[in-house]
């Protein structure tokens, strides 16, 4: 599970930047906190925010570092560090670190720094007796390992590699880098707000569908909860060995019953887009709730009721439905669900973006109303607040600064 991940010098985000799923003190909704190993974390973290105040930064960020772990050298690829953005040209490096609580109930810190697409330093450092012990520790292309043993020595590591991914790779035997790897692959970063990715997700079909009978009926069962109307799910081909005989493509149609009880058999490209989109992420949320693995999603309400959108957050809320403690971070316009009814104070997290152009994160469990100097007390956010109704009248910050405008009739 993700305890912490912070991040500096990255697209909007000059000043270090920390998205904290370790729960507060906070007794509200203490379902939402998954208790293990004397670790208290959260399963959800909402971040709201104006257009271009960093929401979709914050994620991207995350996706950059995985992106830049599973690849061993990207120097061709078109990343992020190939545009421009306000704070890439001030010679710093972007940092990125997770803190982690990994299937081994041991907790790590893994991070890296790259500048101008070269890796100036990285380091993996393990928890024990509360204390940080190094398990490696990199200067540019200079690896000090906390036991020296012959495979790292015979590695040689240029600035286009990170040592996670040369090391993990050749020695299979070690428990500790081979975890965080396979952390960093299970994760999964989802960009809804993109209609190109949208498109990819879309045409996305699991050959379980045609080879697992258990999973079709648990699609349907999860596609019933939201659409009743729906009976069956038809598939052309039914079977792996037919496919080949239908060009290699499956043809998906969603069976209706209609006022006479007769069916009527829909493709699934004429379904409403609520229903398409949640039938596609279907795998992704099983992957979630069923093994445990974090879930970070650009724009989740988009073309969603928000009656659905709450029925997903409930779902990795719920310890029944979330058997594996997966956690699901998302970015999001929905106000409707933005209350105390659903949240705790400090799984709800707002961007900001000051005059500068630079954007700040932080959790409405942190955010200070006011100051009463004369008990020298700052004023926070009580558990019952209208969540919703106050940040959009600006209480909270986060959101546009709407000017008016005219037009000219000449």
């Amino acid at each position: 599970m993700l305890i912490r991940f912070s991040f500096q010098n990255f697209k909007s985000f000059k000043n270090e930047c920390v998205l904290d799923m370790e729960a507060t003190s906070l007794k509200e909704h203490e379902y939402n906190v998954v208790k293990k190993d004397g670790e208290n974390i959260l399963k959800v973290a909402a971040i709201y925010g104006a257009n271009a105040s960093g929401k979709t930064n914050v994620l991207q960020a995350f996706e950059y570092m995985k992106r830049k772990i599973l690849i061993s050298d990207d120097s061709s690829y078109n990343s992020y560090e190939d545009n421009l953005y306000s704070f890439m040209i001030n010679d710093k490096p972007i940092s990125l670190e997770v803190e982690l609580l990994a299937i081994n109930n041991k907790i790590y810190r893994y991070g890296f720094e790259v500048l101008n697409k070269k890796f100036v330093s990285e380091w993996l450092y393990i928890k024990k007796t509360k204390k940080w012990q190094p398990i490696f520790e990199r200067n540019k292309s200079n690896v000090k390992m906390q036991s020296d043993n012959i495979i790292s020595k015979k590695i040689n590591i240029d600035d286009n590699s990170l040592f996670l991914n040369v090391y993990s790779k050749i020695n299979k035997d070690s428990e500790d880098f081979n975890i965080v790897f396979k952390w960093f692959v299970n994760a999964k970063y989802l960009d809804l707000g993109n209609p190109k990715y949208e498109d990819y997700i879309s045409n996305r079909i699991s050959i379980k569908l045609i080879q697992d009978k258990k999973y079709k009926n648990e699609l349907l069962k999860f596609i019933r909860t939201f659409d009743p109307g729906i009976e069956d799910i038809k598939t052309t081909p039914n079977s792996i060995a037919d496919l080949p005989d239908n060009d290699g493509t499956v043809k998906i149609e969603l069976v209706h019953k209609k006022d006479n009880n007769d069916l009527k058999e829909l493709p699934i490209q004429l379904e409403s887009n609520g229903t398409r989109k949640m039938f596609h992420l279907f795998d992704f949320f099983m992957n979630a709730l069923k093994k445990g693995d974090v879930l970070f999603i650009d724009e989740l309400d988009a073309k969603l009721h928000p009656l659905l959108t709450r029925y997903i957050i409930n779902l990795f809320h719920n310890s029944e439905t979330n058997v594996g403690n997966g956690q699901l971070i998302y970015s999001t316009h929905d106000t409707v669900n933005l209350n105390k009814e659903t949240f705790r104070r400090d799984e709800i997290w707002f961007t900001e973006k000051n005059e500068n152009g630079e954007s700040e994160l932080y959790a409405l469990s942190d955010y200070i109303l006011d100051k009463d100097e004369e008990n020298n007390i700052n004023r926070k956010v009580r558990n019952d607040a209208t969540y919703n109704k106050n940040y959009l009248t600006g209480r909270y910050g986060a959101i546009p600064i709407l000017k008016d405008f005219s037009i000219n009739n000449d």
